[in-house]
């Protein structure tokens, strides 16, 4: 789908859509000075239509020198965008499920929706995403970060399926969300990672989770695990008698 084919979907007549076009043109020109470039972001966030966001939105795929004149570009778009959010929200959905920059589009969504819509929106994108190699897993990465700080009972069955992802950071990602959660649920797949992950900041990660929630290692990895621990870094981690783990002694 083209950029004008993508504008038209909110209609607003011939004369409004090349308008647009004409603004969007000038906001993607990422050669162009921002002096000729704000004026048509400045345009269509006034504008405020679900069109005029969906051509302003991809201003955040891409950088620009200098790096103050980057953000403050971004900054005016979110502080523009969070006053309009009964025509905004539908185009930042649309764009975080397609753009891998999100993290200004979860800062927009984050503060248009409710919290319970909020995870909502995150799962739904989740939904779109898997577990096989991608050259860059920087939407699922960020969405599983984002979910960390939510806690809710609809996350931990949707990131579970993520300790299993071809990449080390997004596993490590969704290992600090499950623990965040604090659902027992997580607990037999993320011991079962320990054991077959060599990534030391996992291992850690879930070393120092679960000494912190008192969560039992399974009886039949009891001598696996109990090696493992000894070579977490920043150690040694125990296993007690009852199968939890005990944190080295502070110093």
């Amino acid at each position: 789908m083209g950029l004008f084919d993508f504008l038209k979907r909110g209609g607003g007549g011939a004369m409004g859509e090349a308008a647009i076009g004409r603004h969007a043109e000038r906001v993607l020109d990422k050669r162009g000075m921002s002096p000729d470039r704000f004026p048509s972001i400045e345009y269509l966030c006034r504008l405020g239509t679900e069109d005029a966001w969906r051509a302003v939105l991809p201003r955040y795929n891409f950088t620009v020198d200098p790096s103050i004149t980057d953000r403050e570009e971004k900054q005016y778009i979110f502080d523009q965008l969070k006053d309009s959010p009964e025509t905004a929200l539908e185009p930042v959905k649309e764009f975080v499920r397609k753009t891998s920059a999100v993290n200004w589009p979860l800062k927009m969504l984050r503060a248009i929706q409710e919290p319970e819509d909020f995870v909502e929106t995150l799962l739904e994108v989740l939904k779109g995403e898997d577990t096989s190699y991608q050259k860059n897993p920087e939407r699922k990465i960020q969405v599983i970060i984002a979910l960390e700080d939510e806690v809710d009972a609809r996350v931990p069955p949707a990131v579970l399926p993520f300790l299993e992802d071809v990449s080390e950071d997004t596993r490590f990602h969704a290992v600090r969300t499950l623990l965040a959660q604090g659902d027992a649920s997580a607990v037999e797949p993320l011991w079962a990672l320990f054991v077959r992950d060599d990534s030391m900041r996992i291992r850690t990660t879930i070393a120092d989770g679960m000494a912190e929630r008192s969560w039992a290692a399974p009886e039949g990895d009891r001598e696996k695990v109990a090696q493992l621990l000894l070579r977490v870094p920043n150690g040694p981690y125990t296993l007690s008698p009852e199968l939890q783990v005990q944190r080295p002694p502070r110093r």
